[in-house]
């Protein structure tokens, strides 16, 4: 985030309120533990850590009450999804391709037009990394979707008043190569400081 031109504040597990920050990114991580949407635990899920769960969902909630940007990657999305309501598939096989480097681009995903993904892109085909095994699988209310793998997995999506930004890839991982990657956290550190 420093390199697009944001202060990072890091806000721990715990951590109870937003304080004064311009914008809120949820990034990737641990697994989302199926009891935050009413399933029980499948085998196949990894490790959880429910006191973050609980922390950025709390804090998602708040950045939403109060109209502040919000940038979701991966773990993040599916964070997004959960605390408004929707729910994920525990397990899916062949998405997570780490073991073949972090950069390294898995599979295309198309991209509606109309969002800021594409606005991002300036294109609505995107090669994409995938480091997961998680996905939304009921979009929940306010949302849309906004980019999906030839597989159909939900690959993006957006809250319908356009402050909440998520994919399911790691830009992050792609931003020093891939002009597009760069653009998605420049333009939403805009929008934070527009705030």
């Amino acid at each position: 985030m420093e390199a697009a031109g944001a202060e990072a504040v890091v806000l721990a597990a715990g951590t109870a309120k937003l304080g004064s920050v311009d914008g809120l990114l949820l990034p990737g991580g641990w697994d989302v533990d199926p009891a935050l949407y009413g399933e029980e635990q499948d085998t196949a899920v990894g490790p959880i850590d429910p006191e973050l769960d609980r922390t950025e969902v709390e804090l998602f909630r708040q950045a939403r009450a109060t109209g502040l940007p919000v940038l979701g990657i991966c773990r993040g999305q599916q964070v997004i999804n959960v605390a408004l309501g929707g729910s994920l598939f525990q397990h899916i096989d062949d998405h997570d391709q780490r073991a073949r480097g972090r950069a390294h681009l898995a599979h295309r995903v198309a991209v509606d037009p109309a969002s800021e993904l594409a606005r991002a892109a300036g294109e609505t085909t995107l090669e994409v990394n995938s480091l997961h095994h998680q996905a939304v699988r009921s979009l929940a209310p306010g949302l849309r979707t906004t980019a999906r793998g030839d597989d159909g997995t939900v690959e993006g999506i957006e809250s319908e008043d356009g402050l909440v930004v998520a994919v399911q890839c790691h830009p992050e991982e792609l931003a020093g190569d891939l002009p597009w990657a760069r653009s998605l956290f420049e333009r939403f550190v805009s929008r934070a400081r527009r705030r």
